[in-house]
């Protein structure tokens, strides 16, 4: 199983790929998920689908913290807890995010991409850093960092030039730290996600449906259209993606960009 006895955090773990990461892990033989969103609802419901697995979850402990990356201190109480009650951190999922509103870059409100930046970029950061100071104590043994990012830091799309600024800026951050915390066996990697099924995509469809007078099939259609594969990847499928990056098959990895969009963008 590809995280058979391991201790993960999930941050973000709310609709979409941040609750499939928390599912995906205990379903790959994690010994523990923790996850960590700012309200309880989310962190219920993640609870929730991971015990809807059964015996497939086998022994797997469900910690939920409400942790908002943005808060110094929540970080910290994030991997104090985790650590006194699981005992070590084995992955980080960086999922949490701010995605901010639909606007063309010349017209932007540049106090909205500053409040991008520090939850993307300074948010993330702090939450890694933490981490990371746990990570080192671990015996040489280090762990793995996932850095969930976009593929519109790839391709440009309307009205996400904050956004993508701040997931780039991400990336770049994310092989330096990888540079710097090798020799503690700790491995840092991003994955770019693109278009992925599930319950924000459906919902995003069906606005673009409404606001455009076509169907949501038509919508769908125009999307997958660009993507070789023929189909929209799941969140599902793009969450495995992640998971393998923190696996030991990936041991040899670290520093690297993984694109999960079905092929939709291709370097």
């Amino acid at each position: 199983m590809l995280l058979k006895d391991k201790v993960v955090i999930v941050s973000g773990t709310g609709p979409g790929l941040g609750i499939k990461l928390a599912v995906e892990a205990a379903r790959a033989g994690a010994r523990g998920v923790v996850c960590a969103a700012r309200t309880a609802e989310k962190l219920d419901a993640a609870e929730a689908a991971i015990r809807a697995l059964g015996a497939v979850a086998g022994d797997c402990a469900v910690l939920k913290l409400p942790t908002d990356i943005n808060d110094a201190t929540q970080c910290q109480r994030l991997v104090t807890e985790t650590v006194a009650k699981l005992g070590r951190i084995d992955a980080l999922f960086n999922s949490a995010y701010e995605h901010g509103s639909f606007e063309p870059v010349a017209q932007a409100t540049l106090d909205g991409w500053a409040k991008l930046f520090n939850t993307n970029v300074v948010g993330t950061m702090r939450l890694t850093q933490a981490v990371v100071a746990q990570m080192k104590q671990q015996d040489g043994d280090g762990g793995a960092i996932v850095m969930i990012n976009t593929m519109a830091t790839r391709k440009p799309y309307p009205g996400e030039g904050a956004y993508a600024a701040s997931k780039a800026a991400q990336e770049v951050a994310t092989k330096y730290l990888a540079q710097e915390v090798g020799r503690h066996g700790i491995r840092v990697n991003s994955v770019f996600m693109g278009w992925m099924w599930g319950a924000p995509v459906r919902r995003g469809i069906r606005m673009m449906a409404k606001q455009q007078g076509r169907s949501e099939d038509d919508v769908l259609a125009g999307i997958v259209a660009n993507i070789p594969l023929g189909r929209m990847p799941s969140d599902d499928e793009c969450a495995r993606a992640a998971l393998m990056l923190a696996s030991n098959y990936a041991a040899a990895i670290t520093g690297a960009c993984l694109d999960a969009n079905g092929g939709e963008f291709m370097r």
